[in-house]
């Protein structure tokens, strides 16, 4: 057993009684799990000033002291493409080159594990932009981050990874010229705004003419919207006519639009855009990438709170590197609402009677 330095906020528990021994910063116990949490202890927890113990297991895959990106690797990297997005027009190498020199950098000193652990630990600030702008950015930058993630669980080399991360950060460049009010529409689109929303990605393309880009990265910014079946578009490519690096930004692409808010709805929880992209395998979606997709997410982060088709509820403790949808759960409460004074776990690995039903992601 180790001392998990997580504090606790006041709603870590549901009722009056300890669902786990309570420890203070040093490490010393305060309180046993089942005894009532007097007032002294409330006061500490709502000061933050309460720590627990969690279990380890050597088989698991641990997801805690993941280094975190620096806010300015994200400042310049996210600056660079405000130059080339605010300006829209014909794009200058100077900039593009800015852009390599940056992706490169994050690459170079983040592991694929780190930047996908960040990419879950909350969304960017991106207050730097006028609001009108802040949500393609968001998208963009996500989008590239996930794609790295995807193409190296697919086995891309260090150059192939830099050219797929960097075609993904400009896959929706040709965005900048489709008018504000289609692009920022808070509803549906009518036939004819749609038509001309389809052009984007031969504007990104021409935008782009002028560049010395390698045919990897611009086959992402005009072929990020065709799909497996031929059904996509602008060129309507199927299969593997479709580039492999724009095959990987369009799974990419779908995930993160589907797990963003929107003004006129909320984004859904991962696990559920993952369930419909693997619904649209092997009709919009390469399966391959979609199952690397799948292989690479960690959808249920340590310490997320979850609920069970059975009604109990618990927290994550550890996922399993070789299926990391079926976590190690330690239970809180039973399935009528009761608080567990013994500690119980589920692993999902060896029980297939209870999936995970709903999750609730810290802010």
């Amino acid at each position: 057993m180790d001392l998990v330095k997580k504090r606790l906020s006041p709603s870590s528990f549901l009722n009056e009684t300890a669902c786990a021994d309570l420890f203070d910063p040093k490490g010393n116990l305060l309180l046993k799990k089942g005894l009532f949490i007097n007032e002294s202890i409330r006061k500490r927890i709502k000061n933050h000033e309460v720590y627990v113990l969690q279990n380890h297991n050597s088989l698991i895959h641990r997801t805690k002291n993941i280094k975190k990106i620096p806010k300015d690797g994200y400042v310049n990297l996210v600056g660079s493409l405000w130059s080339i997005y605010h300006e829209a027009r014909m794009i200058e190498a100077e900039q593009i080159e800015k852009t390599v020199e940056f992706v490169e950098e994050i690459l170079n000193k983040f592991s694929v594990q780190d930047i996908h652990m960040d990419f879950y630990s909350g969304r960017l600030n991106y207050s730097l932009f006028k609001k009108n702008d802040y949500e393609l950015f968001k998208h963009v930058i996500n989008v590239a981050l996930l794609s790295a993630l995807i193409g190296t669980r697919l086995g891309y080399e260090e150059k192939e990874l830099r050219d797929l991360t960097l075609g993904a950060f400009l896959h929706d460049l040709g965005k900048l010229r489709i008018p504000r009010a289609i692009l920022n529409k808070p509803a549906g689109l009518t036939e004819e705004e749609f038509a001309i929303m389809k052009r984007h990605p031969l504007i990104g393309e021409g935008l782009l003419i002028n560049t010395p880009l390698l045919p990897g990265v611009v086959a992402i910014i005009k072929e990020h919207h065709e799909r497996w079946n031929g059904l996509g578009y602008p060129y309507g490519l199927k299969g593997n006519d479709i580039h492999r690096n724009a095959q990987i930004v369009a799974v990419a692409d779908v995930f993160e639009a589907l797990t963003a808010d929107r003004p006129y709805r909320k984004g859904l929880p991962p696990y559920h855009a993952l369930e419909m992209i693997i619904a649209e395998s092997g009709k919009d979606f390469n399966p391959k990438v979609v199952q690397a997709l799948k292989e690479s997410l960690t959808l249920y982060p340590e310490n997320t709170r979850i609920s069970l088709n059975t009604g109990e509820v618990g927290v994550v403790i550890a996922v399993p590197i070789q299926k990391p949808i079926r976590p190690l759960i330690h239970l809180l409460f039973d399935r009528e609402g009761r608080c567990l004074h013994q500690d119980t776990y589920v692993n999902l690995m060896q029980d297939s009677t209870r999936f995970i039903e709903r999750v609730e992601f810290e802010e």
